[in-house]
């Protein structure tokens, strides 16, 4: 079992209320162009940097911010670590950021706009949807987090806040409060006709927010700023048919898309064989394929294996108890830890590591990095670790 650390957590597809992805409609069918703020004009160096991506906005002065993976690590708009927190990108290397509410309105709030590919449809239903993550610097949580749909370009540059009547969701009374996490904001919108902007923030008057208070994150030793700032990433408006097209409610716990993922962030000081051995790759339930979440974990290593052509590793792969239970329906699954392990080989070989360097082994769920019985704590039983061979 590795050892545990004070790292920061990431959950991608994480079962929680309101939390699941909103897939039933292909991506090709999103109105929003560049959604998950992945291409970039010019260059990005500091917060407030929104109009970097790609056909976004602000509609007021105050200028959402993006991140990005791709930048300096010392700029304060640098992915995962920022000014606001610590979150990677929900897909890709990219996101946003917004300023939802400040106390007592110390801080001016900040939107995000998008012109949309075509117009909406008059009697069409979309379904509207974004993905949020609470700065782990905010004090506060909040509530309405909405989405606008206007016929026109909104630019009120000298608005502190937006007073409009958001369309989606229909019900705006829910605290956002993951710090970890990534959490859906949906809903279905039956168009007017001629709706060709989106626009997302908080438009609600300050004193009918509700807010909660944030305790700081363990092992963040950064000052708690006063507001409730929340990062957003794979924006979408498609058309559907059916309400059930447009979900955001918890799937059934048994077909989990739950992964887990500590992001390394290691001691520079740290030895390169120390690196390696502090490695965990995570897995959805019943999947042995390498999820989008960890390629890049999986990059860094194989760039110290290379690097270090004297290292040479044992990948363990382990399940968890469900995953276990299911083997007497599911003969598929009997070598599910092995195929995980194998799985990490294959990704570590095709990116240059010399397969004679790495050797595979499974302990099905016999190795629980969690004895809990919870999703979270399941899902860090889904895994290969990743063991330096003296």
């Amino acid at each position: 079992m590795k050892p545990s650390l004070s790292l920061p957590i990431l959950l991608t597809c994480f079962l929680g209320p309101a939390l699941v992805r909103a897939q039933q409609v292909p991506d090709s069918l999103n109105l929003v162009p560049n959604g998950s703020f992945e291409e970039v004009q010019g260059k990005l160096r500091r917060l407030g940097g929104i109009d970097a991506a790609k056909a976004w906005g602000s509609p007021t002065g105050a200028k959402a911010d993006l991140f990005s993976e791709s930048i300096d690590s010392n700029s304060p708009a640098y992915a995962p670590k920022n000014a606001m927190g610590f979150q990677s990108a929900l897909s890709g290397i990219n996101y946003a950021g917004v300023t939802w509410y400040s106390f007592m309105d110390k801080q001016p709030r900040s939107y995000l706009q998008v012109k949309l590919k075509e117009m909406l449809k008059k009697g069409q239903k979309y379904c509207v949807s974004y993905y949020v993550s609470l700065g782990d610097l905010s004090k506060y949580s909040s509530d309405n987090l909405g989405a606008y749909l206007s016929r026109m370009q909104i630019n009120k540059k000298d608005e502190a806040s937006l007073t409009y009547k958001p369309q989606v969701p229909a019900l705006q009374t829910r605290l956002y409060e993951d710090l970890n996490s990534w959490q859906g904001v949906c809903g279905v919108y039956e168009a007017t006709g001629d709706e060709q902007y989106l626009i997302i923030g908080n438009f609600q008057a300050t004193d009918k927010v509700t807010t909660g208070k944030v305790r700081r994150q363990r092992g963040e030793v950064r000052p708690q700023q006063p507001v409730a700032y929340y990062y957003i990433d794979d924006v979408s408006v498609k058309p559907v048919k059916y309400l059930s097209e447009c979900s955001c409610e918890q799937i059934d716990k048994e077909q989990s898309e739950y992964i887990y993922g500590r992001k390394m962030t290691f001691n520079p000081g740290l030895k390169p064989s120390e690196r390696v051995d502090r490695s965990v790759i995570y897995f959805k339930r019943f999947n042995k394929d390498i999820d989008l979440s960890m390629k890049g974990q999986l990059d860094s290593l194989a760039s110290v294996l290379k690097a270090n052509p004297s290292i040479n590793v044992k990948l363990t792969g382990h399940t968890d108890l469900k995953e276990v239970d299911k083997v007497r329906m599911r003969p598929d699954l009997t070598d599910l830890d092995k195929d995980r392990a194998q799985a990490v080989k294959d990704y570590l070989v095709a990116a240059g590591v010399g397969e004679e360097r790495i050797t595979t082994a499974g302990q099905k769920g016999n190795q629980p990095a969690s004895e809990e019985t919870d999703e979270i704590s399941m899902a860090q039983n889904r895994r290969v670790e990743v063991d330096v061979v003296k």
